[in-house]
């Protein structure tokens, strides 16, 4: 559960309110936000999708990410488990009008920083298709490291990981 916030110089990431709703419906609605993941939730399973935001386990962790200067949120970031192994995974989605400025690596580099450091965790892995080449940027302009290549969810998927060496990078 995420229970502080997280800060950087631009943003602060926080655990999800009952306010946070609109954001997020309009967020997992969006077909440009959701292209590379299955699509926009449809309308009937968002209540759903919202609810299990807010209820993730003591394991699973669910960031608001939210510009400093302005409280205005940009997206969301989730550690929670992968389907295919014992490792954390980390995923995000952030609204396409803010792609480009930054705020994503940002608010990932943050969350790595505060897996291995405080959560103590060995090793994350995140998984998207192939075809989103501007993921696979991010996750190489953090570290990660691609592990694997599968076909699911109707597309070819890229899985990377990094390890708890990441402290040795630089902090963004």
């Amino acid at each position: 559960m995420t229970d502080r916030a997280l800060l950087t110089e631009r943003l602060c990431l926080r655990g999800l309110d009952r306010a946070d709703d609109p954001f997020v419906e309009d967020l997992i609605a969006d077909p440009e936000v959701r292209r590379f993941l299955g699509g926009p939730v449809p309308e009937a399973d968002r209540v759903a999708v919202i609810e299990r935001y807010h209820t993730c386990s003591e394991n699973e962790h669910v960031w608001l990410v939210e510009k400093r200067c302005d409280t205005v949120a940009v997206g969301l970031v989730f550690l929670s488990q992968h389907h295919d192994c014992g490792d954390l995974e980390l995923s995000y989605q952030f609204q396409s009008d803010m792609w480009g400025r930054g705020y994503a690596t940002e608010a990932v580099g943050r969350v790595l920083r505060f897996a291995f450091a405080e959560l103590r965790v060995t090793r994350l892995v995140a998984e998207t298709q192939a075809a989103n080449a501007a993921s696979c940027r991010l996750l190489d302009r953090l570290g990660f490291r691609l592990v694997d290549r599968l076909h699911r969810f109707g597309a070819e998927q890229v899985i990377y990981a990094i390890g708890a060496g990441f402290a040795q990078l630089r902090d963004d």
